[in-house]
């Protein structure tokens, strides 16, 4: 399958992803957008549950279509010598190893980073773990909406009602591939310039600490409490939906205060001034809310644009199919899945923008390309027929 990307960064590039779910895979699939030849190893049959998350369509689910773009499959059993064998001498060839098994699971097969370093002292080998590679919880089983959880993420997500609530998508998952890739994209420089492979360890915890950085520190600074960067900042209900506005500076908010005809607020001692108004939040928004209920999105929109006010309607990804800025910069591209049909996938920065029948916009199958690596490794095709008769590997067949 073609591409019409040229001259990408990792172009000669060899990756063994050994990964599953999606933070790992989602490191691979930024390597392979940027010209990796990423080689996803998964189980016969099922494949990587990736491929289970939500609602699924033969092989594929949107999640699978995603972190699998642009990888060659190969359906490899590792409950068999042979299996294990096949993987063994694959990372002996490979610029980068992605695994996130559990701790101490991949070292049976002898794929752990000690045992590949013996036969590729050059490699780059990147660990994905949930809580770490030691500690009291280091062989616990981890998911996205655990870290959440056990992070703090849901402490500072809360409904109306106080209670927790997760982010409905898997924020720490894709924000975990992102780390990882930045971290792996770092080590293939280095082993550029100065020859010298590397561990490159990380886990869902550390990255969720990452990304929550600023709030943490604000919790700490202000005594578990921390206060709202601004006022008036918040969603307000609408005539017909949601709206977000940010109109905490001095400024924005004499031009808000104008606007809905409150001019005395600007002198009101409550209000005055940025720290005030954050004081006496309740107050101040109590009192922008019935103004907002009487208007649509659109014409608040309007309003507001006007006085050159941070906002913006809450829009559903219904909406922003159709919007014209996101076509004005092609944001999102409808791509022909074979599986799937027509699906929306964001251009994401850095990268070729992807379209239909683009090898790059790909996601493969279980066992796709299985004939291929193999054959590549040596393999005749009358051995790689008694392997897959044997169960060892899977081959896809149309």
């Amino acid at each position: 399958m073609p591409s019409s990307a040229t001259d990408l960064p990792f172009e000669g590039v060899k990756i063994l992803d050994l990964s599953q779910g999606v933070a790992g895979p989602y490191c691979g699939m930024h390597l392979a957008r940027n010209g990796a030849d990423v080689i996803k190893v998964e189980p016969p049959g099922a494949g990587c549950w990736s491929r289970l998350l939500g609602k699924h369509t033969g092989d594929q689910t949107a999640h699978s279509v995603i972190v699998n773009r642009a990888k060659r499959s190969l359906a490899v059993d590792l409950k068999t010598a042979e299996g294990v064998a096949i993987v063994q001498k694959l990372a002996t060839e490979c610029d980068v190893v992605i695994q996130n098994y559990r701790v101490g699971k991949i070292d049976k097969f002898k794929l752990d980073y000690a045992s590949v370093k013996q036969t590729n002292p050059e490699v780059i080998y990147l660990s994905i773990t949930g809580f770490g590679p030691q500690g009291p919880l280091a062989d616990q089983p981890a998911t996205d909406s655990v870290m959440q959880a056990y992070t703090g993420l849901m402490s500072i997500n809360r409904d109306l009602n106080g209670t927790p609530q997760r982010i409905e998508m898997l924020a720490i998952d894709f924000s975990t591939g992102l780390y990882a890739f930045q971290a792996v994209a770092a080590a293939l420089y280095r082993k550029a310039t100065k020859g010298r492979g590397a561990h490159v360890e990380t886990s869902l915890l550390e990255c969720a600490f990452a990304l929550q950085e600023g709030a943490m520190m604000e919790h700490h600074l202000q005594g578990g409490a921390a206060e709202p960067i601004g006022m008036p900042v918040g969603m307000f209900k609408t005539k017909d939906g949601y709206m977000s506005v940010n109109a905490r500076r001095d400024e924005h908010f004499k031009r808000l205060a104008k606007l809905l005809g409150k001019e005395e607020w600007i002198t009101d001692p409550r209000y005055a001034d940025s720290r005030a108004r954050v004081l006496n939040r309740d107050q101040l928004m109590a009192e922008l809310r019935p103004f907002f209920e009487t208007k649509t999105s659109n014409e608040l929109g309007d309003l507001l644009s006007g006085i050159d006010i941070l906002k913006a309607k809450v829009n559903t990804y219904d909406d922003l199919f159709v919007d014209p800025q996101v076509q004005s910069i092609d944001a999102v591209r409808w791509v022909e899945n074979d599986t799937l049909g027509r699906v929306p996938m964001s251009n994401i920065c850095g990268q070729h923008p992807l379209a239909t029948g683009d090898r790059l916009a790909h996601a493969p199958h279980v066992g796709e390309h299985t004939r291929e690596i193999l054959g590549e490794m040596g393999y005749g095709g009358a051995e790689i027929e008694r392997l897959g008769t044997a169960g060892v590997v899977g081959c896809y067949r149309r």
